[in-house]
C-alpha cells in the first residue's frame, strides 16, 4: 500500500532530521510523522467545515468557528496541526504572505488549548500537546530543516506543486 510507503518515508525523514537537531522525543516524532502522512493529501488540510458545510480555508475562519461550535478541541487541534505543517513544510510561502508570526502564535495557542482540554478531561497523552505548544517554533524549524534536507528540488514558484510532485511516488 502506497500510504504505508509514505509513512515509512516520513518516519525515516523526521527521525533522521530530528536526530540531527538533538530532538529525542519519540511521541513527538510519531505524532509529526502521522501529521505529515495525513496532510500529504491536500483534502485533509481543509477538513474543517462550518455549519453550512463549507470548507474553512483560513486560520481566522477556523478560530471563529471554534468559538461557535461544540467541537472547539477538534478545531484547535487542526489549527495546531495546520500551522505546524504550513510553517514547517511551506515556510517560504507563509513568510511571503506575512503570516509566519501569526501562524506560530496561533499554532502554539491552539496546542495549549488542546492540552488543557485533555488535561482537564483526564485524557492520557495530554502532555504531548503541552510539548508541541511549548516548543512549537522549534518543531516548526525542525520541519523546515527536514524539508530543506530531503525535499531539495523546489524549483517552481508554487511550492505545493513541487511537494506533491515529490510525494507522488509514495501516494496515488
Amino acid at each position: 500500500m502506497k500510504s504505508s510507503q509514505l509513512y515509512k518515508f516520513f518516519h525515516w525523514a523526521v527521525r533522521r532530521s530530528f536526530y540531527d537537531l538533538g530532538i529525542k522525543e519519540p511521541k513527538v516524532t510519531g505524532y509529526i510523522t502521522d501529521l505529515l502522512t495525513e496532510f500529504a493529501r491536500a483534502e485533509n488540510l481543509y477538513k474543517i467545515r462550518n455549519a453550512q458545510g463549507e470548507r474553512l480555508t483560513t486560520i481566522v475562519e477556523m478560530l471563529l468557528e471554534a468559538t461557535t461550535a461544540h467541537r472547539e478541541r477538534e478545531i484547535k487541534k487542526h489549527i495546531g496541526d495546520y500551522t505546524l505543517f504550513m510553517t514547517g513544510i511551506f515556510r517560504e510561502y507563509v513568510e511571503s504572505q506575512s503570516f509566519l508570526r501569526f501562524y506560530l502564535e496561533e499554532g502554539k495557542k491552539a496546542y495549549f488549548s488542546v492540552f488543557n482540554f485533555d488535561r482537564f478531561g483526564y485524557m492520557p497523552g495530554s502532555y504531548l500537546f503541552f510539548d508541541l505548544a511549548k516548543d512549537f517554533e522549534f518543531y516548526s524549524g525542525a520541519l523546515d530543516y527536514m524539508k530543506k534536507t530531503f525535499f531539495k528540488d523546489y524549483r517552481s514558484p508554487d511550492p505545493f506543486t513541487d511537494f506533491s510532485r515529490q510525494l507522488s511516488k509514495y501516494i496515488h
